[in-house]
């Protein structure tokens, strides 16, 4: 099995972070100065500045995890342990079959009252399926 190492991870994590502030900057300058979006405004701004404030908690706590070996050495074990990573993928297992279940199940209904929410609902579980296979398809050429 290759692996990475937690040094490295943290950098793909900083990397991360800094590409989701630029997106949140980039998006909120297209809504705000875009007339035909005003009147998505007080939603995107509240999104777009959770998403850059996230990212910059984020980007602050893994730039010190990384000055600080003892914490960062700490961390890596944390996230290294057999146990939490067991809970880790069955939880992410049982999410993933319920969030499509309830997918499937508000698409279906959904077609009783509005065509474009169903197929609009149908196109999210088929991207939804699609992105799954082709992650599993990643994680197994990794692995």
């Amino acid at each position: 099995m290759k692996t990475i190492t937690f040094e490295q991870r943290l950098n793909y994590r900083l990397y991360t972070n800094i590409g989701c502030m630029i997106l949140a900057i980039g998006l909120f300058a297209i809504v705000l100065f875009n007339k035909n979006f005003a009147y998505l405004m007080p939603m995107y701004s509240g999104a777009l500045a959770g998403l850059f404030f996230a990212s910059l908690a984020l980007f602050f706590r893994n730039k010190k995890l990384k000055k600080n070996p003892n914490k960062m050495r700490e961390m890596e074990l944390l996230e290294t342990d057999e146990r939490n990573v067991l809970i880790i993928r069955v939880s992410y297992t049982i999410f993933t079959y319920v969030s499509i279940g309830i997918l499937y199940i508000s698409m279906l209904i959904s077609g009783f009252f509005s065509e474009t929410i169903f197929y609009t609902l149908l196109t999210l579980l088929c991207a939804d399926l699609i992105l799954i296979l082709f992650i599993r398809h990643l994680v197994e050429k990794m692995y």
